[in-house]
């Protein structure tokens, strides 16, 4: 069951996406609830402050309280919900990436049901990674480990290196190529979240902050080195995530 939410002051565009998503649900064969708001306000107050919600729509441009205004009081309470924001200004997406937005959908009637469709569809393969649970044999026995949990994984002197978190950053380690790991991951089905951006080392895209000065940042502050052979990759699969139109 999904649980989505769409914040929108003009009703049209409320009814619009809601029937867009319950048409997409229905034919992906997903059941889905949906409530609709009018305002940033309304969506805060709801279950006495609660949001138990996987993906939140948002207007940009509403009275009293704006879009990015509800997004950063979302963030507060949670990190885990989906948010998109449904505008008919791009001008706005820089401002958005700093609560995590999903996708910038623009109100184009031509265009809304491809791009809700997309967006979507990204969503549901993101919450099913999130799910996915690996098994992998290290120098101390096998370990189950979920895919999202896995910081980064380092070749060092032949032995491949997990950086997991777990009560920190914790590391295990086996004799193998960085290779042979992607391999694995593919086989999962969650190597879309990882990105080779050097020789020695394998990132997952999920917990980076920032691409710069051939650095990935990542969200626990640390850097890794990208080499100039997969720099500009990199940069692009930063900005691909960052969901811009």
């Amino acid at each position: 069951m999904f649980h989505i939410a769409i914040c929108d002051d003009e009703e049209y565009f409320r009814l619009r996406e809601k029937k867009l998503i319950e048409r997409y649900m229905r034919n992906r064969g997903y059941s889905c609830q949906i409530d609709l708001y009018a305002s940033g306000k309304e969506l805060l107050s709801c279950a006495n402050g609660n949001l138990p919600y996987d993906v939140i729509f948002l207007d940009i441009s509403m009275e009293e309280m704006d879009g990015l205004e509800t997004a950063e009081k979302i963030r507060k309470r949670s990190e885990n919900i989906y948010i998109v924001f449904v505008t008919a200004y791009i001008t706005y997406a820089l401002d958005g990436y700093k609560v995590g937005a999903v996708r910038y959908l623009l109100k184009e009637e031509d265009n809304l049901e491809n791009a809700l469709r997309e967006c979507l569809d990204t969503i549901t393969v993101r919450m099913k990674e999130k799910k996915a649970v690996c098994e992998f044999a290290f120098q101390n026995g096998k370990k189950r480990i979920p895919a999202d949990a896995i910081l980064y994984i380092e070749s060092r002197l032949h032995k491949v290196i997990f950086f997991i978190m777990e009560d920190g950053v914790k590391e295990y380690a086996r004799y193998d190529r960085l290779d042979a790991v992607e391999q694995e991951l593919q086989q999962y089905g969650v190597d879309r979240d990882f990105c080779r951006v050097h020789q020695s080392f394998l990132v997952n895209m999920r917990y980076a902050k920032g691409v710069e000065r051939y650095k990935v940042l990542l969200e626990n502050g640390m850097e890794i080195s990208i080499s100039k052979k997969y720099y500009k990759g990199v940069e692009k699969e930063y900005i691909r995530r960052q969901g811009e139109i």
